[in-house]
């Protein structure tokens, strides 16, 4: 596994090195980790062909916005996850525009960080599968492959990135055999994954491959919640 963090600040780089170094060391996964001070430095060791499995970003760097430097990233192509790292919690919602994978405040970090790091493990390492029930018998498919879902008739349309299949049993059921960490409702009989939502407008919410979907009233503080949440690491 390849890791990058970049912050300016050394004691916090040691905080991270140690702690992704020691998480990992029990799961038998050898780790490399490169620090960097700079964005642009960073930037620079991946536009010249180095692949990091994680970068962990700090915001407020001295002379630069985290933020700026990771969407300077997502426009090349590069989808790798970005746990954003700093002292400032208001900061955590500018981090939907560029996908963020989690988000760690300083001050919390050992409560916060072992969260993020089994997440981040269960994301690289862990496939997820959940069964498809359709009239032409089983089909398992990746729960991150998996957009939203919403009912049609009596069945469950479930849109994935290549694609939708039907599944034979109604949305309610279906829906219970995903994580609620992972899909939220937005509308009625429409759930949504919420790593896939890239913006909360007032009545609707965006996914990242452009979908736009109804979000009703009643679904939107606890849209707004269960993204934060997982935003958070909580």
């Amino acid at each position: 596994m390849n890791t990058a963090i970049c912050d300016d600040e050394r004691e916090n780089t040691e905080k991270l090195e140690n702690a992704v170094r020691a998480f990992f060391k029990e799961k038998d996964i050898s780790v490399g980790i490169s620090c960097f001070t700079k964005g642009s430095e960073l930037l620079g060791s991946i536009n010249s062909g180095t692949e990091y499995d994680a970068i962990f970003m700090d915001i407020n760097l001295v002379t630069e916005d985290g933020i700026s430097i990771i969407a300077e990233l997502r426009d090349t192509g590069v989808t790798v996850p970005v746990i954003f790292v700093t002292s400032y919690e208001n900061r955590a919602i500018d981090g939907y525009d560029v996908d963020a994978f989690a988000f760690v405040v300083k001050k919390n970090m050992g409560e916060k960080l072992t969260k993020v790091l089994q997440k981040l493990y269960s994301h690289l390492y862990e496939k997820r599968t959940v069964t498809v029930s359709t009239k032409d018998g089983i089909q398992l498919v990746n729960v991150d492959d998996i957009l939203y879902i919403e009912s049609e008739n009596r069945s469950t349309l479930v849109h994935t990135f290549g694609g939708s299949i039907t599944d034979t049993r109604s949305v309610t059921h279906f829906a219970g055999l995903l994580s609620t960490d992972d899909f939220v409702e937005v509308h009625k009989s429409v759930y949504v994954s919420i790593p896939r939502i890239k913006r909360i407008n007032a009545d609707t919410v965006e996914l990242e491959e452009g979908t736009i979907l109804p979000l009703s009233r009643r679904n939107r503080k606890p849209v707004m919640y269960a993204v934060m949440k997982k935003v958070g690491g909580q």
